[in-house]
Formats: structure tokens, sequence, C-alpha cells
């Protein structure tokens, strides 16, 4: 077999491939905005001041909120331009927590557009959010324990 068969080939599959995965996204469009605001509710995220609280204080409010905290793990904070971040793994899911410093303008403008729009953006995927005075949380929406996190997160002061 020479090079511009195999070549030949290999382009020919490619855009069989392709042209298949075309199809059967053609019709997955949603009637809904895709920028629509996610807000779940109208916390006031502004009235939980916890701007001197850390991660690991977080950690232990929600193993004192009744709920199994496996393990904590940094991530990386610029994701959502925030300060620092980690996972937590609760149970047998994992949600990201982010620290945002509101002493620093900028990070008080990132957290207000946050909470405006309900959701932030990860590498291009559209995550909801919950937040509380400095703190965001993702991975919350589908956790089985949502309703226990958010209630931890808004006492968490």
């Amino acid at each position: 077999m020479s090079f511009k068969s195999v070549k030949k080939n290999y382009l020919s599959a490619v855009l069989a491939f392709s042209a298949a995965v075309m199809f059967m996204f053609t019709g997955c469009s949603s009637s809904e905005d895709a920028f629509k605001p996610t807000k779940i509710d109208d916390f006031d995220y502004s009235s939980v001041i916890n701007n001197h609280l850390t991660l690991m204080d977080f950690a232990y409010h929600l193993q004192d909120s009744k709920l199994n905290v496996v393990q904590l793990q940094p991530i990386r904070p610029d994701v959502l331009r925030a300060t620092s971040a980690c996972a937590i793994l609760i149970d047998q899911d994992e949600i990201g927590v982010y620290y945002f410093n509101t002493d620093v303008e900028q990070q008080r403008k990132i957290i207000a557009q946050y909470n405006e729009d309900g959701f932030a953006y990860i590498l291009g995927f559209r995550f909801p959010v919950f937040m509380a005075g400095s703190y965001v949380l993702t991975g919350v929406e589908k956790h089985p324990k949502k309703k226990e996190i958010v209630k931890a997160l808004r006492s968490f002061k």
C-alpha cells in the first residue's frame, strides 16, 4: 500500500466521521437562551461576611453541618479568577470551592458578575454557581446533598 492511498483513505474516514457527528447533533439545539441567567433564587450573597475565613474553615463548617467530607484537594483558582480554590469530596461527589478576596476591587467585580449571571464558564463550559460572601461553589447543582451544601454555605460566617 502506498503512502498516497493510506493518506486518501485516512482523509475519507475523517470526512465521513465529521459528517456523521454533524448529522447527529443537528437537532440538539435548545429553545432556551444559552446566555440566560441560571440564578436559583434571590439570595443576597453580600449579606454573608466571611472574607476572613479560609477554605479549611469551610471544610470544617461542612463537617459541622453533618456533611461527610472525605477529602480536600487544591485546584487551580485562576479558572474562575479566584484567589484560592480547592475540591472537596463529599460522600462520593466532588464540589469546587473558590475563595475571592473581596477586599480587592477586581475580585468584587468578578464575584458580582457571577452573582448576576448565576453561572461561570470553566474551559468553555457553563457551570451554575452558588455563592455566599467571598465563596463561590461549583458542582453543587447535581450533587445529591445539594440542599445541605447550600444551607451550609449560606450559614458560613
